[in-house]
């Protein structure tokens, strides 16, 4: 009697086991069933460029093969060739173009988990010069690029807004063109509403390209232009 009762509660005792090892497995499990749900948010990244006045040299001019020298360079001045230098061709009007990579880095760890990233909003400061504002500017474009990218716009492959997955090594952030007199230190770009940043975001480290037409000289030793960059993200999140 004794011995049957041992054995009826040791089988009683292993069924109640079984039962609990197989509710917790189940409650373990429940996260499988639980819905996720998109979350969009924002990050910002903040890049400064620094454009040496050396490297536009606004003084030594060549256009058609012929060099000028401009004796007097003013803050501000449109760039120009006076008609005094150019053998009754009058004045002669001309721009410079500024090209420069800049190394830039994923500015959000979560971004890494996101995909569907866009460009939602490029603005640009003029930091240093008082004297005058982004008016010296005709024209300027602002490229993501892939981190190993060299050359010039020539040279890329610039992502296809029709068909995003394509291979491609750049693309087109935002861009102001025809730049207004009298615009002020700061001006906010035309975003490429196509533009799918993922390849770039989630590289890490990439590179912003700047492309930049300048129609008015400025006598410092540099000009430096600060750019922040908001883009949108979509998170899966659970609910």
């Amino acid at each position: 009697m004794f011995k049957k009762y041992s054995y009826n509660l040791f089988i009683s005792i292993f069924i109640i086991s079984l039962f609990s090892i197989t509710c917790k497995k189940l409650k373990d499990y429940e996260g499988n069933n639980i819905e996720f749900a998109e979350t969009t948010f924002e990050i910002e990244d903040v890049i400064t460029y620094v454009i040496p006045n050396s490297d536009l040299d606004f003084s030594q001019i060549t256009i058609g093969g012929i060099d000028y020298n401009l004796l007097s360079v003013a803050n501000c001045m449109e760039l120009k060739v006076p008609a005094i230098l150019t053998f009754g061709l009058g004045d002669i009007d001309f721009t410079i173009d500024y090209e420069a990579f800049i190394p830039t880095t994923n500015p959000n760890p979560l971004a890494n988990m996101a995909h569907d990233i866009k460009p939602k909003s490029l603005k640009l400061e003029l930091t240093n010069i008082t004297d005058c504002d982004l008016s010296m500017l005709k024209e300027v474009t602002l490229y993501l690029v892939m981190e190993n990218v060299t050359g010039s716009l020539s040279d890329f492959t610039i992502q296809n807004p029709a068909n995003p997955s394509e291979p491609h090594n750049a693309v087109k952030l935002g861009q102001y063109l025809n730049i207004p007199e009298n615009i002020g230190s700061s001006m906010t770009l035309a975003i490429n509403e196509d533009a799918v940043l993922d390849q770039f975001i989630h590289a890490g480290n990439f590179q912003t390209y700047m492309s930049l037409v300048f129609d008015k000289a400025f006598t410092a030793n540099e000009a430096i232009i600060k750019s922040t960059m908001k883009f949108e993200v979509t998170l899966n999140n659970e609910q």
